[in-house]
């Protein structure tokens, strides 16, 4: 195969192998997206403060992820996850590799979170929304060719609700059991997003690896 550039008189040699790689790298490509109350435009909030009820905020963009009680007032907080994950897999028609692919991905977030505090009345008077991209990190593997698998750990990013573990918590090992009346998630003590680290705030307490 051959390219003649405008202007000059000598041919530029291109390997064949070039375009064979680029349609095996094109057709190898995987997209794996996962939504976490992605349904909620949170960016497009107009609430204003000590006019609007937290009854407002319920009826127009819904219940919030979390909740809990936040001196004689309430705390809402919502977020909006968008995840996606990027593979590219090679194939290689040659003996049992035929049947098999080699895939590397990386993966990211993009988050949105937006924090309503109300007063005992109901009433808000804090607000802070905030949005970026958080990357999850990379993975390695070999699948078969027909498969498609996740590759990147987002479980940090997926966890249930607290509300539906309440019963398993007493199960949990004595340092996460005692510290239970001071965990984020049973609406007593405070809020924290998804994928906060088990290093920092009350987690600490829990000895959490």
């Amino acid at each position: 195969m051959w390219r003649i550039l405008k202007g000059n008189n000598l041919p530029i040699p291109i390997s064949p192998i070039l375009p064979l790689l680029l349609i095996v790298t094109l057709c190898s490509c995987t997209v794996i997206s996962k939504d976490i109350n992605r349904d909620i435009e949170l960016d497009k909030n107009t609430f204003e403060l000590s006019k609007t009820h937290f009854r407002d905020v319920i009826n127009l963009i819904g219940p919030p992820a979390k909740l809990s009680k936040y001196n004689k007032g309430l705390v809402f907080l919502y977020e909006s996850i968008d995840i996606k994950e990027r593979q590219l897999g090679l194939n290689l028609d040659y003996n049992i590799f035929r049947w098999v692919k080699f895939s590397y991905a990386k993966g990211y977030a993009e988050r949105q979170a937006l924090l309503l505090i109300f007063d005992k009345d109901g009433y808000l008077i804090t607000k802070h929304y905030k949005e970026f991209k958080e990357n999850l990190g990379s993975g390695q593997a070999i699948n078969f060719l027909v498969s498609v698998q996740s590759l990147v750990d987002s479980s940090k990013l997926e966890e249930e609700p607290s509300s539906l573990a309440w019963g398993s918590s007493l199960l949990k090992p004595l340092p996460q059991a005692l510290n239970y009346s001071q965990n984020l998630g049973t609406g007593e003590s405070g809020v924290e997003q998804l994928g906060a680290p088990n290093s920092v705030g009350q987690h600490s307490l829990e000895l959490a690896d």
